[in-house]
């Protein structure tokens, strides 16, 4: 018997099929005890093989190539009913989870809504777990506090089934990120994995808050001395309402880098004086076209819709000293 056909059927069940492959089939006129044998429903079941009635019931083999296709097909459903039945699993566990903390004692539900962590791999694990948790949104602060230049290719990237369940994704970097060689390519592959990107001048720290429900600080610089997972619903708030805040100040950037051209940066500063664009254009000794698409571009650049916005968020993001 082949060792292969015990990864997918019983020992019965593939020395029935072996012997039906060698013989073409087998009546089960002549052996009516085949018909009701566990080994032969499997088959059945599983696609290795077939009845057919001509003069009589014959049980025979489906053809390897085939049967193995069935196999596969059998596989997958079984962990496609696994994977939906987990789903339904985790559903329950968090009603379990609000029971168990609603009853726990005082102590161990602190406990429970704040825990420190200082294994890297636990941590690395936890960011993950969260993402893909993920019911409608995913928030991130992300700082230039790396013990290493990144890879650009270690881009913010999420499974397909969260972005089909609808969860925004959202992440604000600290301006100094983006002076990082790579940042360019980093931040597109961001923006094409789904994330909405904003930069802001500066930040203390960095943060992944998910849904509502969770919050991921680092407790140093770097995030390599441990974190803090915090699940108490008022600092997760509190925290949600400092990431709004910054929201509101950052940039919005897409896949455009946030580095002026050093013409970009003296029609800026020419815009900050109040000069018309001919005047500008006369300035620079450049034409009018020239000037218009450059202040379209930083309006587009700055998320701004007009210059005296366009001056205001210049100025308040350190843009020009």
């Amino acid at each position: 018997m082949r060792a292969g056909l015990k990864t997918v059927l019983s020992e019965p069940a593939a020395r029935l099929y072996e012997q039906l492959i060698v013989s073409g089939g087998l009546s089960l006129a002549d052996q009516p005890e085949l018909s009701a044998s566990d080994a032969a429903r499997e088959l059945l079941g599983k696609g290795f093989a077939r009845q057919r009635h001509v003069d009589a019931p014959v049980l025979v083999p489906v053809e390897p190539a085939r049967a193995i296709d069935n196999a596969i097909l059998n596989q997958q459903r079984l962990i496609l009913e696994q994977y939906q039945a987990l789903l339904r699993l985790r559903d329950e566990m968090h009603l379990l989870q609000r029971a168990y903390l609603s009853a726990a004692h005082p102590s161990d539900e602190a406990h429970e809504l704040v825990r420190v962590l200082t294994d890297r791999a636990e941590i690395g694990a936890l960011s993950v777990e969260l993402c893909l948790t993920a019911r409608e949104e995913v928030l991130s602060l992300e700082t230039a506090h790396f013990t290493k230049v990144p890879d650009p290719r270690s881009a913010r990237t999420v499974p397909a089934e969260v972005i089909e369940r609808g969860v925004v994704l959202r992440n604000i970097y600290a301006r100094a990120v983006l002076e990082l060689p790579g940042s360019e390519v980093m931040l597109e592959s961001s923006v094409q994995a789904g994330w909405q990107c904003r930069v802001y001048p500066d930040m203390p720290m960095k943060m992944v808050l998910v849904d509502r429900r969770a919050a991921l600080l680092p407790l140093g610089p770097t995030g390599m001395e441990g974190a803090l997972l915090v699940t108490a619903p008022v600092i997760v708030a509190a925290l949600r309402m400092y990431f709004e805040l910054i929201w509101g100040r950052a940039v919005p950037v897409h896949s455009k880098s946030l580095k002026l051209s050093t013409e970009q940066d003296r029609v800026l500063r020419l815009v900050l004086t109040g000069m018309t664009d001919t005047a500008i254009a006369r300035h620079l000794n450049i034409s009018d076209r020239t000037v218009r698409r450059h202040v379209g571009a930083l309006l587009e650049l700055l998320g701004t819709s007009n210059r005296v916005s366009l001056a205001v968020t210049a100025v308040r993001e350190g843009w020009v000293d």
